[in-house]
């Protein structure tokens, strides 16, 4: 409650010109970190956050930046603070249980991901539940992550990751038959996305009798992912070693 009421203090201290040159700088950050230019970006961000200390969205975007950077450390102070400020704003919620998923702590992830499903003016819902999906996973909580992958691909058909929740889900409850078809649906819908699922197709494939099939597909991938930890897996698949070509 003491963080809520001081907001309207601080914001009271930076004028309207003063706040729009917040945002340009907020934007212009994030834009070089899309450009990859990282350390510009964090400079420019944290000059955003200087001008407007209630600019929530610098803070998270920061945060994001100093991922790249790898600074989990500071990261994690940036995105406590903008959700300090913005609680209930979906994008702070996604994209700090996105840091917390891969930091291993899923069960605080998944709490993020239900609380952003709440703001209904967000835009990307389907992204977040493809996210709460892959919390689940973690937190064993498989025919819920199943069901929430699903109501991922019907709000937004192209989101690949939905697909690859829905068939770990799957696999993991030994429904080989919708594990493998959520997997080729990825590969079919996402190409440049489905090495992964080649790998985990091919996999199945081996698993349910059908070596012929999985070990021409793991073939593939190793064929065209040379020196990738993708190419590692399918290996492990064939049997390690140098087998496979």
């Amino acid at each position: 409650m003491l963080a809520l009421l001081l907001l309207p203090l601080l914001g009271g201290c930076v004028s309207k010109a003063t706040v729009m040159r917040a945002s340009t700088q907020s934007d212009l950050g994030t834009a070089y970190y899309k450009e990859g230019q990282i350390e510009l970006a964090i400079e420019t961000l944290r000059h955003a956050i200087e001008l407007d200390p209630g600019n929530w969205r610098a803070r998270s975007n920061l945060a994001i930046a100093y991922v790249a950077k790898g600074q989990p450390d500071l990261a994690r102070a940036s995105f406590k603070a903008a959700l300090r400020q913005a609680p209930r704003e979906a994008e702070v919620l996604n994209n700090y249980g996105t840091f917390l998923l891969a930091a291993g702590e899923a069960p605080e992830a998944e709490a993020l991901f239900r609380k952003a499903l709440e703001d209904l003016d967000y835009r990307n819902p389907a992204i977040v539940y493809s996210n709460l999906a892959a919390a689940l996973i973690q937190t064993g909580k498989l025919e819920e992550a199943e069901r929430v992958a699903e109501e991922a691909i019907r709000r937004m058909p192209a989101l690949c990751d939905s697909y690859y929740q829905l068939g770990r889900a799957q696999e993991q409850q030994k429904d080989t038959p919708g594990a493998l078809d959520a997997y080729a649906r990825l590969a079919d819908s996402c190409p440049t996305e489905s090495m992964n699922a080649k790998v985990k197709v091919g996999c199945l494939q081996i698993a349910s009798g059908q070596q012929a099939l999985g070990a021409a597909l793991l073939e593939e991938v190793i064929l065209n992912a040379r020196g990738t930890t993708v190419e590692k897996d399918a290996r492990a698949c064939l049997g390690g070693g140098d087998g496979g070509g």
